[in-house]
């Protein structure tokens, strides 16, 4: 959670939480949206040095900010360029689905049942945040920001070896559509692979119902 943190915060600075929304809109497959895990990787980079907290009052309330520091961006940025393994994705629930043939056909119909619904829901939830997101309109309120914080926008373009604060602005608007398409399709893929376990099973069972009469 803590290298998600510092990716957000090399946009712009955010309040605890901000974070937590951003999370809970953009993030929930791959971490805990919770305030005492945002809370807890915060601490962390702050004791890393990877972040610092200034203080604001806004509307009569006491709000607290946290922004990336320049050692912040080196840990990021060196996290960001280790080679992607998508095998490291451990789901102990997959011990359930290992062992699931020590249940009853009625059991494992109704497990199955449960993950698709399951499933059915977390398709429908992507779908509903990749149809709420203008990219168009996020990226010029991206852009806005950073050219009145105009020591962010140098920032962002150094970093992003970009010809200019648009095309850095859109390179990472392109990953971030591609991340949630990545999301959506796994959803649907292992949606559609139980869809056709279940079938299976109950083909499977109404053979077996049918030689005994």
């Amino acid at each position: 959670m803590d290298k998600l943190i510092l990716g957000l915060l090399m946009i712009k600075p955010f309040t605890v939480y901000e974070i937590r929304q951003v999370t809970r809109q953009n993030f929930s497959s791959m971490c805990s949206d919770s305030l005492g895990s945002i809370q807890a990787a915060l601490k962390k980079l702050s004791q890393q040095g990877a972040v610092t907290a200034s203080e604001y009052v806004e509307k009569g309330k006491m709000k607290r900010e946290y922004a990336i520091t320049a050692s912040g961006r080196i840990l990021f940025l060196d996290w960001l360029k280790t080679p992607i393994d998508m095998t490291k994705n451990k789901n102990m629930d997959l011990g359930k689905f290992l062992f699931m043939g020590y249940l009853p056909k009625k059991d494992q119909i109704q497990m199955l049942d449960l993950a698709i619904e399951r499933l059915e829901v977390e398709v429908q939830e992507l779908e509903a945040v990749r149809d709420s997101i203008h990219f168009a309109e996020e990226q010029d309120k991206v852009r806005v920001y950073l050219e009145q914080n105009s020591h962010l926008a140098t920032e962002l373009i150094e970093t992003s070896q970009a010809g200019g604060l648009a095309e850095s602005i859109s390179q990472i608007g392109y990953f971030e559509l591609k991340t949630l398409e990545f999301g959506l399709d796994s959803a649907r893929f292992q949606l559609d692979w139980f869809i056709k376990l279940r079938q299976q099973l109950s083909e499977k069972e109404k053979e077996v119902s049918d030689a005994k009469y």
